[in-house]
């Protein structure tokens, strides 16, 4: 239940107030194939109501007239994957997916006073793919790797902020791939572990025309720390560096941000984290 009540004279009387229900069915299985391999599927339907921020204001144009008039958005989520053990030492991860969706809340533009504006988009669909490899090896070495893969685009025109906005446009915001992986190594005796990270990321539109994009970006980690057990206290010391070779590259993007044209936000240079924890166990 969304409710505004406005006490302020000045712009007329804005009060209002709009209640959402909807019930969401959810059902799935597990098939196990063999001790190793098992298949599963699910399906299910979302619903997700306005926020205050995204009814907060109506148009680039109004003010601080609520938006009471956007929809909350409904959807079909559909997902088919397998878990398997391969060998002693790894576990894969696979699962496609697809999520139809009506009346997505979207932002639509941002006005002069950096005000961000949403609305509803007729229909989207995301299809995609999401793997992942978990491998231990000997002399504790560990390897991590994963990839995603998503298709997000509108599935009907609509029109917004900055006019029609076609059929088949990608959902600005959205990557069409990432890529992460790591290695890992530790050495019990004396507590210590050290990684190497990377992770890519596809370029990624920033408005609804897919007039312009960030570019990929691929940078790199590194954390190392030591554990001590000492009765049953456990103590942690650790450092983390982020991108490690001061890559510069876009962080985030504010999505169409029409009325700025200020779509980019940088990412930070190379930073560390330094940290300790102590936890007893009663």
């Amino acid at each position: 239940n969304l409710k505004v009540k406005d006490n302020f004279s000045g712009f007329g009387d804005n009060s209002g107030s709009v209640s959402y229900e909807k019930t969401n069915p959810v059902i799935g299985a597990t098939w196990k194939i063999t001790p190793a391999v098992n298949v599963y599927a699910n399906y299910g339907k979302g619903f997700e109501t306005p926020t205050f921020i995204e009814a907060a204001y109506n148009s680039a144009t109004s003010g601080a007239t609520p938006n009471l008039t956007l929809k909350p958005s409904t959807s079909e989520n559909f997902e088919i994957g397998s878990k398997a053990f391969i060998g002693d030492n790894t576990q894969a991860n696979i699962t496609l997916f697809l999520v139809k969706t009506s009346d997505e809340i979207v932002a639509s533009s941002t006005d002069a006073a950096n005000r961000s504006i949403f609305a509803n988009a007729n229909k989207t669909v995301r299809k995609g793919v999401e793997l992942s490899i978990d491998s231990n090896f000997e002399n504790n070495i560990s390897t991590y790797f994963s990839y995603t893969l998503l298709n997000a685009k509108f599935d009907s025109d609509f029109i917004g902020a900055n006019g029609l906005i076609l059929d088949g446009n990608r959902i600005p915001g959205t990557y069409n791939s990432q890529i992460y992986g790591e290695i890992a190594w530790k050495y019990d005796p004396l507590g210590f572990n050290v990684a190497f990270e990377g992770r890519h990321n596809s370029k990624v539109y920033v408005n609804d025309l897919n007039s312009d994009n960030a570019p990929s970006s691929t940078i790199f980690n590194l954390r190392t720390g030591f554990e001590q057990n000492i009765s049953n206290w456990n103590f942690k010391e650790y450092l983390r560096i982020e991108n490690m070779f001061d890559k510069e590259y876009v962080g985030s993007v504010r999505v169409n941000d029409y009325g700025n044209q200020r779509y980019f936000e940088p990412a930070a240079d190379r930073n560390y984290l330094l940290g300790l924890s102590a936890a007893y166990k009663f």
